[in-house]
């Protein structure tokens, strides 16, 4: 079943369902935010740098650019260490740990319409138990770390 969506993401338009008449999108200034199945990521052999992750969309919880069901390539920030190993920010350059995103199976990100990562979430909503979304968050809980008890 893999291989059929990894073929699908080929001949599919990998871009968002809105887009202006002039074919440009104009982005929302709160972006999208959609929670994704993570299909394959890519790291470069090269660490610190981008990942790319391989998604298909679950859940559309903010925006209209994107649909449940559409394939997404995501470039994270990611590199062999990760102070949260399973959140990235862009402010000082807090990467997800690589490890950790090739084994996750599931994540939620803030997007422009044209599928960069928008690391901003001042005073932004929140979404359900994820809380405010900035970035890229791998959402799997059996990777999240866990908090050490005295």
């Amino acid at each position: 079943m893999r291989s059929h969506l990894f073929a699908a993401l080929f001949t599919v338009v990998l871009a968002p369902a809105a887009m202006a008449a002039d074919g440009f999108s104009a982005t929302a200034p709160d972006g999208n935010v959609v929670e994704f199945h993570v299909l394959t990521v890519s790291v470069p052999s090269k660490l610190p740098n981008h990942c790319t992750v391989t998604a298909m969309i679950a859940k559309v919880w903010q925006g209209t650019a994107y649909r449940a069901g559409q394939p997404v390539l995501l470039n994270v920030p990611c590199a062999e260490y990760g102070l949260v190993s399973a959140n990235a920010r862009d402010d000082g350059f807090t990467p997800v740990n690589a490890r950790t995103l090739q084994q996750s199976q599931r994540g939620i990100a803030r997007l422009d319409d044209r599928g960069e990562l928008i690391w901003s979430h001042e005073g932004l909503r929140q979404y359900g138990l994820w809380g405010a979304v900035a970035g890229y968050r791998v959402l799997d809980t059996r990777m999240l770390p866990t908090p050490i008890r005295s």
